[in-house]
């Protein structure tokens, strides 16, 4: 008797055991973030992470091999599709990384690629992306007011000065001025800016874009029109002012035309 009630007593020891176990194992839930997957196979080193400046939806196989044929990355490129309107790109050279960098902004369906280079160990879902780079032409300005310090100066009011065009301060005088910087997406574009200098002459600097994108006349916010403005939503329409025109808008570039080489001087 008294050896079965010890079994018996075992037994219930046991199954007590294995029910504090599973309800443990019931209450250690595994919690991920949403979107959670397998990265590893990415190498940072040469990764950009971007996103098209549109609501618009786009097909991702006809976007990659456009992108593709437009860069011609000579060791390739794998594009991965984050989530909506959010792609990875990695190359897997230095060389090709720099060239599309540097070629910015690149367009899918006249829709500019807004873009950011990969740090190790970033997570590429949670990156802010709204910086794209311009070339912005400098007009009207005078004698007195061209200097590369004042130019600098300029384009980090307009966004964060990149590079001068090396012909600003070659040669003869010069319709306008050229610099590349980076702008804001997310603000509206600047159309012009009053310079005074020491001596109390003013110069009116008129910004004209190259390859501008898609903006709004209303509020100068790149990647809408005014047609989808949130301020026609609060804005009786006879108030609304169309603050922005094509005047921001650089005429395209005309194109090298190299018949007389032989005889121009550089």
């Amino acid at each position: 008797m008294e050896d079965n009630e010890a079994r018996n007593s075992e037994v219930s020891l046991e199954d007590q055991y294995m029910n504090i176990s599973l309800e443990n194992e019931e209450e250690e839930d595994l919690i991920y973030d949403q979107g959670v997957e397998d990265l590893s196979e990415v190498d940072a080193r040469w990764c950009l992470v971007g996103r098209f400046l549109t609501d618009r939806c786009f097909d991702f196989q006809a976007m990659q091999h456009k992108m593709a044929s437009l860069w011609r990355p000579g060791r390739g490129v794998y594009v991965k599709e984050l989530e909506q309107n959010r792609y990875l790109f990695q190359f897997y050279h230095e060389v090709d990384i720099s060239r599309v960098m540097e070629g910015s902004p690149w367009t899918f369906d006249r829709v500019p690629l807004v873009f950011e280079r990969l740090k190790v160990g970033e997570n590429p879902r949670a990156m802010v992306l709204n910086r794209l780079h311009f070339w912005v032409q400098l007009h009207g300005m005078t004698p007195g007011f061209m200097s590369e310090r004042m130019v600098r100066d300029i384009g980090n009011r307009i966004g964060d000065f990149v590079e001068s065009d090396l012909n600003n301060f070659n040669g003869v005088w010069r319709d306008y001025m050229r610099i590349r910087v980076l702008l804001n997406v997310d603000l509206p574009v600047k159309r012009k800016m009053n310079i005074k200098n020491q001596n109390g002459q003013i110069c009116c600097v008129q910004f004209k874009y190259e390859d501008l994108t898609t903006f709004c006349f209303i509020c100068g916010i790149l990647g809408h029109s005014e047609r989808f403005c949130e301020k026609i939503f609060d804005t009786p329409q006879h108030l609304l002012v169309k603050l922005y025109g094509l005047g921001i808008k650089a005429a395209p570039r005309r194109r090298n035309h190299t018949i007389g080489s032989q005889w121009l001087r550089q």
